[in-house]
């Protein structure tokens, strides 16, 4: 009996050995492809912003020569009128002239001030472009460095990982399958810990004392104890 159950022990040890290697290697892999996925969302976000930005330009030139020609009309309109003025000799009319005039001219005024902010807007826009242009050659290069940096590191941690999953499918078969679910549980709750030394009537997973009575079992090897405290599955050596 208590050789089974030091056997049980080791092959609980052993596969923990296994996770932590397993839980490291994806870990690695997962960093590594953690800095290729961030310089991606970077440039997709650099470009996008310059898409919007792009479009936002070509709308802006459409508006602005829309507002220059109405400009152009309104002046020429004004001129008309003004002319058209200097030969009417009754004064009503020539009130309504200058009413006209007067209402042109301001819209004059306005049309010219939107104008200029879209031309402010355009220089301001001009500068982001050309800016987030750089950023996304830039990004895009670096990109793909990145990747040609990481394929062979990516593929050394994959196979790694492949050799460590049919590791651990050898070591699984010759545990009891209830007490392998307690374990992968505790694993995935107790940071990669599952099996830890009682050793000097203490639990070395989590430091608690144990009582005299339920450590002197566990030196006799009898059965498989767990921490009343962390849960964690127990052995003593020697």
């Amino acid at each position: 009996m208590e050789d089974a159950l030091r056997e049980e022990i080791t092959r609980l040890m052993s596969l923990q050995g296994i996770d932590r290697q397993l839980h490291e290697l994806q870990e690695a892999l997962s960093k590594v492809a953690g800095r290729v996925d961030q310089l991606r969302l970077e440039t997709d976000g650099y470009r996008i912003e310059l898409e919007r930005l792009q479009q936002e330009e070509q709308q802006a030139k459409i508006n602005r020569r829309q507002l220059e020609k109405d400009l152009s009309e309104g002046e020429a309109n004004n001129r008309n009128k003004r002319m058209r003025r200097n030969q009417v000799r009754n004064e009503k009319e020539q009130l309504a002239i200058d009413h006209e005039i007067e209402s042109q001219r301001e819209r004059n005024q306005r049309l010219e001030s939107e104008v200029l902010a879209l031309m402010a807007g355009e220089e301001a826009r001009g500068q982001r472009i050309a800016e987030l242009s750089q950023l996304v050659e830039q990004g895009a290069a670096n990109l793909l460095a990145a990747e040609k940096e990481i394929a062979a590191q990516v593929e050394d941690l994959k196979v790694s990982i492949a050799k460590q999953r049919v590791d651990r499918d050898l070591m699984i078969q010759n545990i009891d399958g209830a007490l392998l679910a307690r374990y992968e549980m505790i694993f995935s709750r107790r940071a990669g810990l599952a099996v830890a030394e009682a050793k000097d009537g203490t639990c070395n997973g989590c430091r608690m004392r144990l009582p005299p009575q339920f450590y002197n079992q566990i030196l006799r090897h009898e059965q498989v104890h767990f921490c009343p405290n962390c849960q964690r599955i127990l052995y003593c050596e020697g």
